[in-house]
C-alpha cells in the first residue's frame, strides 16, 4: 500500500513539473512573405536610371516578378561647350557640341531571380542572380539651339533650331536650349532588352528591402539610334550597372 501511495505522489508531482510555464524568453514569429515592391535607382555606364520592381516570392529559393525602367543614355564623347560671349538680355547657357538627340530607353520586362544564400532569421545577407527581359522602348528627343542669324553688317538675329552638323558650328551656336524643345519631335525605336547579374539584399529587417543590384543589360532597336554627330547609327548597346533597392515584403493579407 505505502508503494502505491508513493507511486501516486511522484506521479502528481512529475505532471506538476511539466505542467508549469517555461520562460524560454521573447519569442519572435516570423510572417511568411510572399509578395514585395521596390524602387530603384542605378548608375549605368553611360547613363542613369529609375525605376519600379513588383514580384512573388514562389519558395525560399526562387522569386519573379515585372520591373518597368526609365534611363537616359549618355555618350562616351559628350562634352560640354559654351559661348565666350554674351548677347545682351539673352541667357546663354551650355550644350553639348555635337549631340543630335537625347535618348531615353523605357524597359518592360518579366524575370526571376534564383537565391543562393538565403538570409537568416537573425540577419546577414540574402545573395542571388537574376535574369530579365522583355520590351524596350527608345524615344530620340531631337536637339534645338539658339543659332546666330547675320541680317546684315550691323544686324543679326537668334533662331531656335534643330541643331544640323552641316550647317551649324561654334561660330553661331549661341546657347543651347530647353530639353522640352524638341520633345514634339520624338522618334520612337521599338526593340528588345535582356539583364542580368547579382542581387545582394541586407536589410536588416525581414519585412524590407535594401539592395544592391551588379548587372550588364543588352538592348537592341529599330530604327537604329544616333545620339551624336558624325558616328554610326547603333542598332545595340551594351552597358554595365549597379542599382539600389528600397522596398517592403508582405504577407499575403497585406
Amino acid at each position: 500500500m505505502k508503494k502505491v501511495f508513493f507511486f501516486i505522489f511522484i506521479f502528481f508531482n512529475l505532471f506538476y513539473t511539466f505542467a508549469q510555464d517555461i520562460d524560454i524568453g521573447e519569442v519572435e514569429i516570423l510572417s511568411v512573405r510572399k509578395k514585395e515592391w521596390d524602387v530603384f535607382a542605378s548608375i549605368h555606364t553611360n547613363g542613369l536610371g529609375m525605376g519600379v520592381h513588383v514580384g512573388k516570392q514562389k519558395s525560399i529559393h526562387y522569386k519573379s516578378g515585372f520591373e518597368i525602367e526609365l534611363s537616359y543614355y549618355k555618350h562616351l564623347k559628350e562634352q560640354r561647350a559654351k559661348t565666350t560671349y554674351s548677347i545682351e538680355n539673352y541667357n546663354n547657357k551650355s550644350f553639348i557640341y555635337g549631340k543630335l538627340n537625347h535618348f531615353l530607353p523605357l524597359y518592360i520586362g518579366y524575370g526571376f531571380t534564383r537565391i543562393i544564400n538565403q538570409k537568416p532569421y537573425w540577419g546577414g545577407i540574402n545573395t542571388g542572380y537574376f535574369l530579365y527581359g522583355g520590351a524596350s522602348v527608345g524615344f530620340s528627343v531631337p536637339i534645338y539651339l539658339d543659332i546666330i542669324r547675320i541680317i546684315d553688317n550691323s544686324r543679326y538675329e537668334l533662331k531656335t533650331e534643330r541643331y544640323d552638323p552641316n550647317l551649324h558650328s561654334l561660330s553661331n551656336i549661341y546657347s543651347g536650349t530647353s530639353f522640352f524643345k524638341g520633345i514634339s519631335k520624338t522618334k520612337i525605336h521599338p526593340g528588345l532588352y535582356i539583364k542580368t547579374g547579382f542581387s545582394f539584399d541586407f536589410s536588416a529587417e525581414d519585412a524590407k528591402i535594401m539592395a544592391l543590384d551588379f548587372g550588364v543589360i543588352v538592348d537592341s532597336y529599330f530604327p537604329p539610334v544616333n545620339t551624336m554627330a558624325f558616328t554610326k547609327d547603333k542598332y545595340f548597346f551594351i552597358k554595365g550597372f549597379i542599382a539600389f533597392h528600397l522596398g517592403r515584403k508582405l504577407t499575403n493579407y497585406e
